[in-house]
């Protein structure tokens, strides 16, 4: 009685471990909001929205929403190619386009924004999002680095226009200043210190396409040229 017991107890312990292992090595599958109108993303309890920007983003002279999402739950999600499955609270970014009096999402990313727990030294990392003259703006402040991500309408879509990556070393004052023009096809990178009035700047040109912000993966995951990454 009592061996038969224990053979139970290891095949309970067993399927319940391998339940959880399943269950780790399982992505969540995010949800699609394209189609939906902006009072369903309010009312969807498993959502939130943690930034908020309006504007004209389409050139219609209508006001047009962009949305971060977080997810209210954590789930299991896996944020690079070599990363292991973990826990987080996903973000989503959405565009609205006002159609017919109704604001309507038009465009969903899953992947671009960056989680709460992904801001290296900083505790919590939020973005700040904007719309200013048509253009919807990226916003991050690290520690002791910001990067931006600007987007235009064009040919039906949100095409990257611009970025800054910007970072100042705390010890020794060391910075480099990297400004990426979609337009001209190059990056102009200031490298100085803050105490210093000498400063080097380069232009290099690069031939990377633009991106739509649907077509945006992990960040630092699109390689523009060598060592510089959006």
């Amino acid at each position: 009685m009592k061996l038969k017991f224990i053979k139970n107890l290891v095949s309970f312990l067993f399927l319940v471990s391998s339940f959880l292992l399943n269950a780790q090595e399982s992505q969540y599958v995010l949800p699609n909001f394209l189609g939906e109108n902006l009072q369903s993303i309010e009312n969807n309890l498993g959502w939130k929205t943690i930034q908020k920007a309006i504007g004209d983003l389409n050139k219609d002279g209508l006001e047009d929403f962009a949305l971060i999402l977080e997810s209210t739950d954590s789930i299991f999600e896996k944020r690079c190619n070599d990363c292991k499955i973990l826990k987080n609270k996903a973000r989503i970014i959405l565009v609205l386009f006002n159609k017919n009096d109704s604001l309507i999402v038009a465009i969903q990313n899953n992947k671009f924004i960056a989680r709460s727990n992904e801001g290296g030294m900083l505790p919590y990392l939020e973005p700040e999002l904007k719309i200013k003259k048509g253009k919807l703006i990226i916003y991050y402040q690290y520690t002791r680095s910001n990067q931006n991500y600007t987007f235009e309408w064009n040919s039906n879509q949100l095409l990257i226009t611009s970025a800054e990556s910007n970072d100042i070393h705390a010890t020794t004052g060391n910075y480099k200043f990297d400004s990426f023009d979609f337009k001209k096809d190059e990056i102009i990178t200031r490298i100085g210190n803050i105490s210093e009035e000498d400063e080097k700047t380069n232009i290099l040109k690069f031939s990377a396409k633009p991106k739509s912000l649907s077509e945006f993966g992990y960040m630092y995951d699109w390689k523009i040229i060598e060592n510089k990454f959006l």
